[in-house]
């Protein structure tokens, strides 16, 4: 042996039991800090393609500036790709129509279809020449278009706008959801049709400009100093703030008060890590005391005995560091699986073994550097034993018995239980830190959830995927149609809605204005999650009775009698029930009264639907939404929605997922770690325990000091963590809700409930194995024990 660090080999041999648990320690710190940041990277990888697929590969956008200053910025070094986009009929209210449907047209440069989407050009290419033109895939569909066929888009002057179709693109959510068409074309073709051109500047023809930066700038400075030179306003320069925000160059408030949260949250997982490790390390040292001593008796010299519990810790990482980071990666890869599972469309793109390397060097870079801090106080207290101590075997040689234990209030057993707890001050606050950490950490990230369901409503059951709606809101779409879809194996589930709007009715004296809205057997079982008061029974079997939705219903209320004029009759109609949310959205002085479909028609004397909606079966194909497409005919309005529904539940899905699996996350490191942390503090009382059965106490005893030592730790660790976690709780409340919505900031006391329950289901499981121990070993046993 030519040195003592020589020993440190050796030494891992003889107490590899001990040193189980703090390898234990440093894999769940590693693995804590790999899993989430490796979430956290793979969560921001999801939503930049979900970004990018949705709104477009661009950074900002540029309105009232000129050819020239357009021409300046595109040259700058930053900029990777720039263009035009200009577009008429955007809302349909200007009278384009291609077929008889409104159709918009747009212009713009080639980079803005080839670099600035993605996917958008599905065959085809762009225009090369004025009369040349894309049009989207829906109309290639319903018209029977080829590449090269002419169309005609007629204007509303009453002439005809001729062109060569050279490609066909995506069809956008709008358009499916607005059953129109697109047609896109040069910007220069665009500004040759663009009516009430005054000057011909680029304002006149409506047109945006729009910037892609290279992701390698700082785009944040390169804004400001594109801002500077061409003297542009911020009202000039609008940015693309989701994906900028997800680049983290944003420059948007919201956005700051993001980074700042996350900042935060950050900050409490390298904690956690830290007061982890370190707690583990102290109780580590302290089972072995007598064996430090035993180095210094030999000759060691402090300064050797703190490089040996250094090297010691450092050696423990060799093995605990990659089986943490491997760990964390396969978590990642399970929740990126699940991705691509659920939302196939958006996350289709998601590396099946993705490697986040940020997460790796953080796990790298934690484990190394929380070991390093988390064994200075250790290596400071291990150095400290003196030969004497060692050779006397006293274990507690550096906290002195100063204050016998008080046992006015409780038993000898619990009262040194608590004596225990609080003998070493050191090792109370690691342990009531470590406590305390694991619960402001749950209540920290539990705000994202109340974040996630601000920023994403997920999809009500009666969403539909298609819907046929009556161009004129009339009931004029066939009944007929209903048992043609219910026979399509293509259609899960089929539904229509008969509406009468701005009907006039009476109650309690006053005049009302209503629209009355027909439910059928699904939307009434829908409508049960939903119902406030009443009986929908009632409704769907009793004629003359309706629901209100709550939001709506100005002074009508359950109970009340409506008399409705309609038709020039009039007839009363029962207010058995009211809901608190539906499909609709009227006007704010008008009110819903929601019936059932023998009610309506007998009301109305209608029997055709004003809109039926579709949802599809899983294994419904484009060739089948075409099919329908075609059987409902083009004098109806055929709304497609997949596209947005899509997105909302891809989003959801991705946040949703990330979120509850960083909150699970979080409570299983925290049952793991106080189990690991109880478990090595009863183990470095071995001895004592050991001498306490000696003179006489027995195993309940034993066990009843154990739990009121955990039970200290327990619940002092959750006092402080609750105190401190609420604080939390609010600020990063405040910057990521209240800061966006304006709501308060309430005590949640559904989070608080969680963690607690958690923390003393981890501290009953944690007591179980100590407790087994002690009961399983004899007196001789329990004194030798190292």
């Amino acid at each position: 042996m030519k040195s003592y660090l020589d020993l440190v080999p050796i030494s891992a041999k003889v107490h590899k039991r001990q040193n189980r648990m703090s390898v234990f320690c440093i894999v769940l710190a590693v693995f804590l800090v790999t899993a989430i940041f490796g979430m956290a990277d793979m969560f921001i990888r999801s939503q930049i393609m979900q970004a990018r697929m949705e709104g477009g590969n661009w950074h900002v956008a540029v309105k009232n500036i000129n050819e020239e200053q357009a021409k300046i910025i595109s040259v700058r070094p930053e900029v990777t790709a720039s263009s035009w986009y200009g577009i008429l009929n955007y809302r349909g209210d200007q009278g384009y129509k291609l077929s008889g449907k409104n159709v918009a047209i747009f212009g713009s440069d080639k980079a803005w279809i080839t670099e600035m989407q993605t996917g958008v050009i599905h065959e085809g290419g762009f225009p090369q020449k004025a009369d040349e033109a894309m049009v989207t895939e829906n109309a290639k569909a319903m018209l029977g278009l080829q590449i090269g066929d002419p169309i005609l888009v007629d204007t509303p002057d009453g002439t005809s706008l001729e062109f060569t179709i050279s490609g066909f693109m995506e069809s956008f959510s709008k358009i499916l959801k607005e059953d129109s068409y697109a047609v896109c074309q040069t910007t220069k073709a665009l500004r040759s049709i663009y009516p009430g051109v005054t000057n011909g500047e680029p304002e006149d023809y409506n047109s945006v400009f729009y910037v892609q930066f290279s992701t390698h700038s700082n785009i944040r400075n390169t804004i400001a100093d594109m801002k500077s030179q061409l003297g542009l306003s911020d009202e000039q320069v609008s940015e693309n703030t989701k994906l900028l925000g997800l680049l983290g160059q944003s420059g948007n408030s919201f956005m700051l008060q993001i980074y700042s949260s996350a900042a935060v949250l950050f900050l409490l997982v390298l904690l956690a890590g830290i007061m982890m490790i370190a707690s583990s390390l102290n109780s580590n040292v302290a089972q072995r005391t007598e064996f430090f001593g035993m180095m210094r008796c030999i000759g060691a010299t402090p300064k050797q005995v703190m490089r040996f519990v250094r090297k010691e810790a450092l050696g423990w990482c060799k093995f605990a560091i990659p089986l943490g980071i491997s760990t964390g990666a396969v978590v990642i890869w399970i929740l990126c699986a699940l991705l691509r599972f659920l939302s196939p469309e958006y996350f289709a793109g998601m590396p099946t073994f993705g490697i986040s390397l940020p997460s790796i060097a953080a796990g790298i870079c934690v484990g190394i550097l929380t070991v390093l801090l988390a064994a200075r106080s250790p290596a400071k207290r291990a150095a400290s034993v003196s030969p004497l101590a060692a050779v006397s075997g006293n274990a507690n040689f550096l906290h002195p018995v100063r204050k016998a234990a008080n046992t006015a209030v409780f038993k000898i057993d619990t009262t040194l239980g608590l004596h225990h707890a609080k003998a070493s001050r050191k090792n109370f606050i690691l342990m009531v830190g470590s406590f305390s950490l694991s619960i402001i950490l749950f209540l920290g990230f539990s705000v994202t959830v109340d974040f996630m369901h601000h920023t994403l409503t997920p999809l009500k059951p009666w969403t539909p995927d298609l819907s046929v709606v009556s161009p004129d809101n009339t009931c004029s779409i066939s009944n007929t149609f209903v048992k043609e879809f219910r026979d399509n194996s293509a259609i899960d589930r089929v539904y229509g809605r008969m509406f009468a709007y701005d009907l006039t009715v009476t109650v309690n004296g006053e005049e009302k204005r209503v629209d009355l809205i027909s439910y059928e057997e699904n939307q009434f079982k829908w409508a049960k999650d939903y119902l406030l008061e009443g009986s929908l029974d009632t409704v769907q079997n009793e004629d003359n009775t309706g629901l209100i939705d709550f939001e709506q219903q100005n002074t009508i209320k359950s109970g009340d009698t409506v008399t409705l004029h309609i038709g020039g009759k009039t007839a009363d109609i029962k207010i058995v029930g009211s809901l608190s949310s539906s499909p609709f959205n009227n006007a704010p002085d008008v009110g819903t009264i929601i019936c059932s479909e023998n009610t309506f028609r007998q009301l109305t004397g209608q029997t055709d639907y004003t809109i039926i909606d579709l949802q599809l079966s899983e294994n419904a194909t484009e060739a089948d939404v075409d099919e329908i497409h075609r059987l409902v005919g083009i004098e109806v309005t055929f709304s497609d929605e997949r596209s947005g529904n899509r997105s909302v539940t891809g989003s959801y899905y991705s946040f949703g997922l990330f979120i509850y699996g960083f909150m699970a996350l979080i409570a299983l490191i925290t049952i793991f770690n106080i189990v690991n942390s109880l478990a090595m503090s009863v183990s470095s009382r071995m001895k004592q325990y050991g001498a306490f059965r000696a003179i006489g106490l027995s195993n309940r005893q034993l066990i009843k000091m154990i739990i009121a030592e955990a039970a200290t730790y327990a619940i002092t660790g959750s006092i402080c963590g609750g105190a401190v976690g609420l604080i939390t709780n609010k600020f990063l409340y405040t910057r990521l809700i209240t800061f966006r919505w304006g709501e308060h900031w309430d005590i949640p006391f559904a989070e608080v409930t969680i963690i607690i329950a958690i923390v003393v289901v981890s501290v009953i499981l944690a007591i179980r194995g100590p407790v087994n121990r002690i009961r399983n070993m004899s007196i001789v046993d329990t004194i030798s024990a190292l």
